[in-house]
C-alpha cells in the first residue's frame, strides 16, 4: 500500500499581490518542491481580511 506524507505552504496576499515575495519567488519555491517530489494537490484562500493562499502538497513515502 502507498503511503503519502503531506505538507502545507502559505503565501501572504494583499491586494492582490504576494506580500513579502513576488509571483516568481512562489514560483521558484514551489518548482523546487516538485524536484523534491512534493506535489500540489489543493490550492485555497484562508478566510479572514488576509486571504493568504495556501497549498496543500504530498509526496510519497518510499
Amino acid at each position: 500500500m502507498k503511503k503519502f506524507e503531506y505538507k502545507t505552504i502559505s503565501f501572504e496576499k494583499a491586494g492582490g499581490l504576494f506580500k513579502g515575495k513576488d509571483k516568481s519567488n512562489s514560483d521558484d519555491e514551489l518548482n523546487i518542491l516538485g524536484q523534491q517530489g512534493w506535489e500540489c494537490v489543493s490550492v485555497y484562500l484562508s478566510s479572514g481580511s488576509a486571504g493568504d493562499i495556501n497549498y496543500l502538497l504530498k509526496r510519497e513515502i518510499e
